[in-house]
């Protein structure tokens, strides 16, 4: 099993990183390295099940969306390799400071569908290279969004 927290410090507001969270759940190939397709299948308030090519394999995904805790709860629907959950949380630094940096992190709970496949361990690699790069590029831009805002607001 593949039982991993990721964790990133971000410079930007909650609602700037929570917006981009958002945003990638309906463009995911914005953030996720490798994704060349997705489709919405469902799509509610608080869920949407999306299908996306990701490294020519196809994932569905059911994504539960919790505003009140920062969360989103990723549930693997079919995957070729893994069935589990990842969440992905908005960890506030300080309650009382809106320019306080908040840590985005993302805790995954991965079983391996068969241990007879090749690569095993390339294969976790792989997964965690890919959302590490992720939340790099989701700090890059949310504090890229937030310096942007600042020179606009004459900061």
């Amino acid at each position: 099993m593949l039982v991993r927290t990721l964790q990133v410090l971000v410079h930007a507001e909650h609602d700037t990183l929570w917006n981009l969270l958002l945003d990638r759940v309906q463009h995911p190939e914005r953030y996720i390295p490798g994704v060349a397709e997705t489709r919405i299948l469902e799509k509610s308030d608080d869920v949407v099940v999306r299908e996306m090519k990701l490294h020519d394999d196809v994932i569905k995904e059911r994504i539960t969306i919790k505003p009140y805790d920062s969360e989103l709860h990723h549930e693997l629907l079919e995957h070729p390799r893994f069935t589990g959950v990842i969440v992905m949380r908005i960890v506030r630094t300080a309650r009382q400071s809106p320019v306080a940096p908040q840590y985005l992190e993302y805790d995954l709970e991965l079983q391996r569908k068969s241990f007879k496949v090749e690569g095993i361990v390339g294969g976790e690699e792989e997964i965690i290279a890919d959302f590490e790069e992720e939340l790099r590029k989701l700090k890059v831009r949310a504090e890229e969004m937030e310096s942007g805002a600042q020179r606009g607001s004459g900061s």
